[in-house]
């Protein structure tokens, strides 16, 4: 993607008259006031505040709206700005937003999709954050954890590996199954689905395989299936624990570092790798559906580390782009706000990596008061010959500055590029 690209882009995301027509269409604006809080100030000023990934409290993003304002006469009292936030229509105005940016970070950048994973239609990764709230919002959102954080939320994300860019996110309480919010089958087929022992579903592994989607999960330790078929890391058969149940099989009965099986339950047949880690003194198990022609048991436990790659995203939002507790009991606010880091985020992201081509997002995210925060400002003036400036210095920056670090030729040190790249 070009810089023109890239600004005709982001002047559609942030275009007044466009943002002023959404707001009226979903009630979060019914007429606009002199010295009112217009749509455009108050979208840019919050991704601006929590792009910084400083902000503290509310206070702290209504002063970001008064420092970007063109003149004194522009500036908002405190009251008026948090009534803005606190309207129900909030929270559906940023996730409106939010999701245009999606569509914009997976169609943009120069991703690519290396040979082996071709014949998926997408490979997502599935994950889940938690974020402690006000305890006065545990009757709307109530935590796992009672007594530490009575009030708390969890974030489901759904995110595309190759694009680099979240493709669905649900807002819900905490004490909601996580299970809930993963893609349905139906809407998976043809693609694969990376996820942690929290999402170990029987029921739905079928249906990913009824519906041709395929899946790769950490297993669970309580995992006990009957093994149909066995080999070693080394692709020699082990008929010995044939017909045996997982847990029959110990370090004392088979000395196997790596075990490649094919384990069934009532309902469901499919592969499972069992790898010993001595420094640790346990198994780990992975279950998926890839065909052993086609992905060894090395590759698939490799591929798995790319996974991280949503947990670093989740960091990411938190700690760049300011998800976090803030001192409200409005649960507008609280959706909103969440809504608006997710934005910031995307924003981000799309303008590095159509920057740099292999870009490090924790660099990136780094500093982005020196080249972030002066594009935001030129959209919100909406000074064209300015925006493309902004974007060309921000280029610059980052080809200096948002390079990864040369990784190690360990294993433990290889990153999410050079696992693919051992493929």
């Amino acid at each position: 993607m070009s810089i023109i690209k890239l600004k005709n882009r982001l002047t559609q995301l942030f275009n007044s008259n466009i943002l002023e027509q959404q707001a009226r269409s979903l009630g979060f604006t019914k007429r606009l006031r002199p010295n009112g809080v217009h749509p455009m100030a108050l979208v840019v000023s919050l991704v601006a505040a929590l792009g910084k990934g400083n902000a503290k409290s509310i206070a702290d993003l209504h002063r970001q709206f008064n420092g970007m304002q063109l003149t004194e006469d522009d500036f908002v009292e405190y009251k008026p700005f948090h009534n803005q936030l606190k309207k129900q229509e909030f929270p559906k105005l940023m996730e409106l937003l939010a999701k245009q940016a999606m569509v914009q970070l997976a169609q943009g950048g120069n991703h690519e999709t290396p040979e082996k994973f071709k014949r998926f239609k997408q490979v997502l990764l599935q994950d889940g954050s938690s974020l402690t709230l006000h305890a006065g919002l545990a009757s709307v959102f109530p935590g796992r954890f009672t007594k530490t954080a009575p009030a708390a939320v969890e974030c489901h994300m759904t995110m595309s590996l190759f694009a680099q860019a979240p493709t669905k996110m649900t807002i819900a309480a905490d004490t909601k199954s996580e299970h809930d919010y993963v893609p349905q089958a139906h809407e998976l087929a043809g693609s694969l689905l990376l996820a942690d022992a929290g999402y170990v579903n029987l029921d739905n592994f079928a249906s990913l395989a009824e519906h041709g989607a395929s899946f790769l999960v950490r297993g669970k330790k309580s995992l006990n299936p009957k093994i149909i078929e066995a080999y070693n890391g080394k692709g020699r058969r082990q008929a010995k624990v044939e017909g045996k149940r997982l847990k029959e099989v110990s370090r004392r009965t088979n000395r196997s570092e790596v075990l490649d099986m094919t384990v069934e339950w009532k309902k469901l047949r499919c592969r499972a790798i069992r790898r010993w880690f001595p420094e640790e003194r346990k198994y780990v198990i992975w279950l998926t559906n890839l065909e052993r022609d086609e992905f060894s048991a090395e590759e698939v436990m490799s591929f798995y580390r790319c996974r991280w790659q949503i947990e670093l995203l989740f960091k990411e939002l938190k700690s760049d782009n300011n998800m976090k507790k803030f001192a409200t009991q409005q649960k507008a606010i609280v959706e909103g706000l969440i809504w608006a880091s997710l934005l910031t985020l995307i924003l981000k992201r799309l303008v590095s990596k159509t920057a740099v081509k292999a870009v490090s997002w924790f660099k990136a995210a780094k500093n982005a008061d020196v080249w972030f925060l002066p594009i935001m400002q030129a959209l919100y003036q909406r000074e064209l010959y300015d925006i493309e400036e902004q974007i060309i210095w921000a280029f610059e920056y980052l080809k200096r500055n948002a390079l990864p670090a040369q990784q190690s030729n360990s294993k433990q040190g290889k990153g999410f590029r050079e696992i693919l790249a051992g493929l």
